[in-house]
């Protein structure tokens, strides 16, 4: 099936992307989430390949690992805000890379021909969206900092 084997490609893409932008980002908390990410989408693969798990098919929940990094950092009183000034790029990068399996697999989706298949994919794209959805809410706090330096005079920012 073609579909499904695009889908595989994207999904190890995916992977890659995310090991090795854990392996070049110095924020330890950055590198717990990155390589959840990573797990996530090759968890996806495996489903893709041989339709096993589809039912159970979730992934990690990776809004609380968001939560306990951010939360660890405070609570350990080591910046929050990553000294890492590539990390800010590395998100970005991930939120492109979620969106465009998103839309992949809505457009999919909806042309399927086999039920099984189009279910699948619909699924997975309701996945990659919440993905994308921590991911942007990430590249939102940690590039907060800079908004509000380049704009202090016109206000208070709002609470996050």
């Amino acid at each position: 099936m073609g579909v499904i084997h695009d889908a595989v490609h994207l999904e190890e893409k995916a992977e890659r992307t995310y090991r090795e932008a854990a392996g070049h980002t110095e924020d330890r908390g950055a590198k717990v989430l990155l390589g959840l990410l990573a797990d996530a989408e090759a968890s996806h693969a495996v489903v893709l390949r041989d339709f096993s798990g589809v039912e159970n098919l979730k992934g990690p929940d990776l809004v609380a690992a968001a939560k306990t990094w951010i939360r660890g950092a405070v609570e350990g009183g080591t910046q929050t805000l990553s000294a890492d000034s590539r990390l800010l790029d590395v998100l970005r990068h991930a939120m492109d890379l979620e969106h465009e399996t998103e839309t992949f697999y809505l457009h999919h989706s909806e042309r399927a021909t086999d039920v099984r298949v189009g279910e699948l994919l619909g699924k997975l794209a309701k996945i990659e969206r919440s993905h994308y959805a921590l991911v942007s809410s990430l590249v939102e706090y940690y590039n907060r900092p800079n908004e509000w330096v380049e704009s202090a005079e016109f206000g208070l920012r709002p609470e996050y």
